[in-house]
């Protein structure tokens, strides 16, 4: 289990950090960190939905953890405390987020 933990935290912070290769170009600095964050998720899932699909090479639990632990990912790396998070969540597209990083750990192999 342990050794499952840690991949899934090692894979998550790869998936952030190619995430944030192409989101840092992106942010405006007369936006808000939820205004950014939600344009280029609407913006990348859009980009993503035209291209290929490939194989998951993880399992449905596996790919939840990475999940959860690339949100807390994003959140640290955005210094966003969870007071900010909780009166922002709603302006942000998460299911889009989940989606994009399903994709990007397709890409991953362990």
């Amino acid at each position: 289990m342990v050794f499952t933990d840690k991949l899934c935290h090692d894979v998550a912070k790869e998936v952030i950090n190619d995430f944030f290769i192409k989101y840092i170009p992106t942010i405006k600095d007369n936006k808000t960190w939820y205004e950014n964050l939600n344009n280029f998720l609407v913006t990348e899932w859009d980009f993503l939905q035209e291209s290929e699909n490939t194989q998951n090479h993880f399992t449905d639990d596996e790919e939840d953890t990475i999940t959860v632990e690339a949100m807390q990912n994003l959140l640290d790396q955005l210094n966003i405390d969870e007071d900010d998070f909780e009166d922002h969540e709603q302006h942000v597209d998460w299911m889009k987020f989940d989606d994009i990083i399903g994709h990007y750990i397709c890409h991953i192999h362990h």
